[in-house]
């Protein structure tokens, strides 16, 4: 197969279409096991929450109408009406002219339109003392405060986080319909390497593309990731695609490049793929391989571990957020302003750099990681970003930066 490089976008785009032709399936799950799938349908609230008016704190349930006038000179006194608490039923409406005690998530009586916190009254014989005027309303959760019903808690394509579950939960919903998450097959291929679980065999090197690959997918949502190493023989790796098909998506690293080392794309045509793609104007990752057979999608990474790395975040990742099910990936390119301007790609292509990202103001600075002296794992530990440069760019335009947002720093103290 000849080498037609095509742009990063064109094909994000192709392997996106086969994601629409093959859809992620469907599940049916209870709230308490949807945590980190994707919403497969419009969610909404069953009914209102609170569904009564609540107070908000502890204290009093009363008619703001018959403290007016109170103050300290001429306080008006309420007798006491029982106790509500947040686990009563409905509680006896109040009668007029008296007060009830309320703990907080209490539901108000009819009559009642206010609760008076606590610390705000005084107790005496028996009857509640207060100074001051209550406004209707105060100390009230309203129903329908935290939900209405009917409110779009999620939509299609959404992730389904901590505060959208517990919104579900409250508001009567749950169950939901989410995506089936994908299952990943992650190959390191090349003579030289060998098993993480070995240790020194033969003098091979290990395979840390299997930590950093197999590690970034678990991050974004993958539980079901399988990883092995695979020697570079054709029979072997097209036997290994064949009987991977169980899977949706294998990425490997390795086996790429013009001529005689390009093991995966032969493999590839052995085992039945179709190819989507065969090189991308991208550096670092000209060489990435893409190619499908039916639901499966195979995803081919040059070995070179900075390759790999930015390849994940550039192109991988995205495509795993599709196959989530998500609308769109996360967390998409952003714009930031870099320090130092990157040397510029060549014409009708794209160059990744990493980058520090600092906020400055309303912008979002970064600062590209250019020193060659550096050990390029130091470049891999460091990001927070990767910049994407063409050869067009303008002194001081804001660049399109995708955020790797596992390494996210909060200030340390030196």
């Amino acid at each position: 197969m000849s080498y037609q490089r095509i742009s990063r976008d064109l094909a994000l785009e192709h392997i996106r279409h086969h994601v629409r032709e093959h859809p992620p399936r469907l599940r049916t799950v209870h709230v308490t096991e949807a945590l980190g799938l994707v919403c497969a349908q419009d969610l909404f609230a069953a009914h209102a929450s609170p569904a009564m008016p609540r107070s908000s704190v502890d204290g009093y349930a009363l008619d703001s109408q018959t403290t007016l006038g109170a103050t300290e000179d001429a306080p008006v006194l309420l007798d006491m009406a029982g106790e509500i608490r947040p686990s009563s039923g409905t509680p006896a409406a109040l009668p007029s002219g008296r007060a009830a005690v309320i703990l907080t998530g209490g539901q108000l009586p009819a009559g009642a339109d206010c609760a008076v916190a606590l610390e705000d009254t005084q107790a005496q014989d028996g009857k509640v003392v207060l100074t001051q005027a209550c406004r209707s309303g105060e100390h009230v959760r309203p129903a329908g405060c935290d939900l209405k019903a009917g409110t779009r808690i999620a939509r299609r394509g959404e992730d389904l986080t901590p505060a959208v579950l517990a919104a579900l939960a409250v508001s009567g919903v749950m169950q939901a319909e989410a995506y089936q998450p994908p299952r990943a097959l992650v190959m390191a291929l090349g003579n030289e390497l060998e098993a993480l679980k070995d240790e020194g065999a033969g003098g091979r090197m290990p395979a840390d593309n299997l930590l950093l690959t197999a590690g970034l997918l678990r991050l974004r949502g993958l539980n079901a990731v399988d990883s092995e190493v695979c020697a570079n023989d054709l029979g072997r790796i097209a036997e290994r695609l064949i009987s991977g098909l169980e899977y949706d998506c294998i990425i490997t690293t390795g086996g790429t490049g013009p001529g005689h080392r390009d093991y995966i794309v032969k493999a590839a045509a052995l085992a039945g793929f179709t190819p989507l793609f065969n090189g991308v104007a991208l550096t670092p990752g000209k060489s990435l391989f893409a190619a499908v057979r039916g639901r499966t999608i195979l995803l081919a990474l040059p070995g070179t571990p900075w390759a790999v790395f930015a390849l994940m975040h550039a192109m991988v990742l995205p495509v795993v957020c599709w196959l989530r099910g998500r609308t769109l990936p996360s967390p998409g390119p952003i714009l930031a302003r870099p320090l130092t301007m990157p040397p510029l790609a060549r014409l009708g292509w794209e160059k990744l750099v990493p980058c520090t990202i600092a906020a400055v103001g309303a912008e979002l600075h970064a600062q590209p990681l250019l020193d060659r002296s550096r050990e390029t794992r130091r470049d891999m530990i460091d990001a927070q970003g990767l910049l994407i440069v063409s050869a067009l760019e303008e002194p001081d335009e804001l660049l399109p930066m995708i955020p790797i947002w596992e390494h996210r720093r909060g200030l340390r103290l030196e």
